[in-house]
């Protein structure tokens, strides 16, 4: 038996053993793991080396490639999951299968859309790279009509951007960026040869709900995401807005924008006529072209599926006198005639000595009516002409001029404007139905507005009454137009005879200095100096209701800068101005008559206005020609006017046929102090002004049986 002692050694040489028996197990397993004592074939293990960023500096919206070399440096075959995250966010995984001893360069291709610095990893390996901002471009491609559809969708739904692409030099390539919101969504290159053009079309899903804001290289717009099931209904009036309307039984003030489900029916109430500026607006038809039958208030209805704009267009301000069309079932208000350029005591200034200067009143005006607002009435065009307002009338002439065109393009005429003798006036000219637009607009206090002047919809950019308002527009490259026409429409609000008179009054210790300065256009010279154009080119007056016209630039622009400003007085809106280079084209011209016309009262008025006016009856004789004859009427009389369709053979198969009332018209206002209501001193075509000197006189001499036969309608002061 061991003693004590001998037991306690022996313990102390276990415990020895073991500690090194322990040691010599953990440093095997441990060579074994770091490869330097191997037992059997080896599993696959891989190693990552020669990471690269190229290039490692980038403009928006190029790629970049990320490669890594990826090697199994063990003995078996085996696979690995690489990743590849920039600045943190796994942008992809791919697995990698090697064979032992194999390696493979692996590439990530990355587009960064926003400048900046930017964190590359791949595995374990990473590095940095640069997107700097896009430069600056020079190509001849031009971008224009930037559209956007649908402009309202729901989430899921998918959006068409398009631009129009056109090349107006050699050819060419341009680099085009889409951003929605801001982030650059997708470049595309495109080349076109000299004088090509092109549509380039993008589409984008509709992701999340809002409005998302679109770009296209310098081009600007956007679309709306809107609860599924829901769209927008816009509801405005035009000239004037804050009109009080009923949909569906509950009020409303324009102008209304809201959410509505689709599939519901919604019944909509505009009141008949309605007051501003102490002039009465009476409503004259939908956006749609549409007329409210009879008369009262103005009843729609309709059927709720997609976004939806109502525009209830009212008639302009006092004027003379109303005109209204038989479209085969009813006579519907059209336009006011003459209006703004017939006015009779156009102030032009204050004299040294105190005495007034007068201005010369334009009489004509080219009304076009299409074919949705004239029809025969058993072989006849019927019109009416009523004095809604408080004026003296004066109508000369009246013809109805038939235009036959190809279907391809639109017909216009001028407009007309006091003070300058514009050349071309009543020019029917062609053309294209889907004109440009310009480039840019902006306002004179820095605003743009091409929105609102885009479109002929009712929408229309604001201006000012009694001071110059300027629209600047930038018309692109026309350099290779062989003809530059502006299609514009808008519509002039004027205040009440009282109200100019009191301004022009306001006037009598400035002497030369005109109260009504006309409207102008001014164009660049060679050393970048905006100057007005020619006087016989200048810019019309545009009218008190909503009417298309063109303005002819052909010919004014001194350099290749198209950029052109237009200055205005009155309280001229502009809704629309479309670019057009189009040649003109053949039309066929056909100028009728009046086969009757006669003189009534349609309704009695307090009218403090005296004189000798026209007799009621047949009055056909007076409109037959521009001669100083006169149908001279007030408020209530009306002029109910005939043309035989029978005179104008029928369309041809090709063509389109179009109408254009021309009439030569005056009238005088209530309220200004220094011209009285009444019938003297009459007008005449080869005035200098009105009131004209006392060197001019109305052609007593050669008109007097005309007076003694038609004027017998004398009406005193009540």
């Amino acid at each position: 038996m061991l003693s004590t002692e001998a037991l306690g050694k022996l313990k102390a040489i276990l415990i020895i053993d073991l500690i090194i028996v322990s040691f010599a197990a953990a440093s095997f397993y441990f060579l074994q793991s770091s490869g330097q004592i191997s037992i059997g074939p080896a599993k696959a293990e891989f190693e990552l080396s020669d990471f690269l960023i190229s290039p490692a500096s980038v403009e928006v919206g190029i790629p970049i490639t990320i490669s890594v070399n990826v090697t199994n440096i063990g003995d078996l075959d085996g696979n690995y999951t690489l990743r590849f995250s920039i600045n943190g966010t796994i942008k992809e995984e791919r697995l990698i299968l090697l064979t032992a001893g194999a390696f493979s360069v692996v590439d990530f291709i990355d587009t960064e859309f926003v400048e900046g610095h930017y964190f590359a990893e791949v595995g374990y390996l990473n590095g940095t790279f640069l997107v700097n901002p896009a430069p600056p471009q020079t190509s001849s491609i031009e971008l224009s009509k930037l559209t956007i559809r649908p402009y309202e969708v729901w989430v899921g739904e998918t959006v068409d951007i398009s631009v129009f692409a056109r090349n107006t030099g050699s050819a060419d390539d341009l680099i085009v960026r889409l951003f929605v919101n801001e982030e650059l969504i997708e470049i595309r290159t495109i080349e076109l040869g000299s004088g090509e053009s092109m549509d380039v079309v993008f589409s984008v899903n509709a992701t999340s709900e809002g409005v998302k804001s679109v770009k296209v290289n310098s081009l600007t717009a956007g679309f709306k995401v809107v609860p599924t099931g829901f769209h927008t209904l816009t509801i405005v009036s035009s000239p004037i807005g804050g009109i009080t309307f009923t949909l569906n039984g509950e009020e409303h003030t324009t102008s209304y924008s809201g959410l509505h489900r689709v599939g519901e029916t919604y019944s909509l109430v505009f009141p008949g006529q309605v007051e501003y500026q102490n002039n009465i607006f009476l409503f004259a038809n939908w956006e749609d072209g549409s007329w409210p039958t009879g008369t009262g208030d103005a009843y729609r209805t309709i059927k709720f599926t997609d976004r939806t704009g109502i525009a209830a267009t009212y008639s302009g301000t006092r004027s003379c006198p109303s005109l209204y069309v038989w479209n085969g079932s009813d006579y519907i208000y059209r336009t006011e005639i003459s209006a703004g350029t017939g006015y009779l005591g156009i102030f032009d200034y204050f004299r040294e000595d105190g005495s007034l200067a007068f201005l010369y009143s334009y009489p004509w005006d080219y009304i076009k009516l299409d074919n949705s607002q004239i029809q025969q009435m058993d072989g006849y065009y019927d019109l009416i002409m009523t004095q809604l307002w408080d004026e003296i009338f004066y109508v000369d002439s009246a013809k109805l001029l038939v235009v036959d065109h190809t279907k391809d393009v639109n017909v216009f005429s001028t407009m007309g404007t006091y003070l300058y003798d514009l050349e071309n006036q009543g020019k029917i000219y062609t053309v294209s139905k889907d004109p440009d637009i310009p480039i840019s607009a902006i306002n004179g206090q820095g605003e743009d507005v091409l929105t609102e002047i885009s479109q002929l919809d009712g929408i229309y950019a604001p201006a000012n009454e009694f001071a110059f308002d300027t629209l600047q527009l930038n018309l692109g490259d026309l350099s290779n137009a062989e003809t530059i026409k502006l299609v514009i429409a808008g519509v002039t609000l004027y205040s009440s005879g009282k109200i100019q008179g009191e301004w022009a009054g306001s006037f009598w210790n400035k002497p030369g200095e005109q109260p009504f300065p006309p409207p102008y256009m001014e164009v660049k010279n060679e050393n970048g100096d905006w100057i007005p154009v020619p006087e016989n080119r200048q810019f019309p007056l545009i009218d008190v209701t909503a009417e298309s016209f063109v303005v002819d630039l052909t010919g004014l622009f001194q350099t290749d800068d198209y950029s052109l400003r237009i200055h205005s007085f009155f309280n001229s809106q502009f809704d629309y101005i479309g670019v057009d280079t189009t040649p003109q084209e053949d039309i066929e011209l056909h100028y009728v008559s009046p086969s009757y016309a006669e003189l009534e009262q349609l309704f009695s008025t307090n009218s403090n206005s005296t004189g000798y006016f026209t007799r009621y009856g047949n009055i056909t004789e007076l409109l037959q020609a521009p001669d100083d004859e006169y149908v001279i009427g007030r408020q209530g009389d009306r002029i109910s006017v005939q043309f035989n369709a029978d005179k104008v053979s029928s369309v041809a198969e090709n063509m389109e046929r179009d109408y254009f009332l021309i009439v030569s018209c005056w009238f005088k206002v209530d309220g200004l102090p220094y011209l009285d209501f009444k019938v003297d001193p009459l007008p005449f075509h080869s005035m200098s002004a009105f009131p004209y000197p006392i060197s001019e006189t109305y052609p007593y001499d050669t008109h007097q049986d005309y007076i003694n036969e038609y004027n017998t309608r004398e009406i005193n002061k009540p």
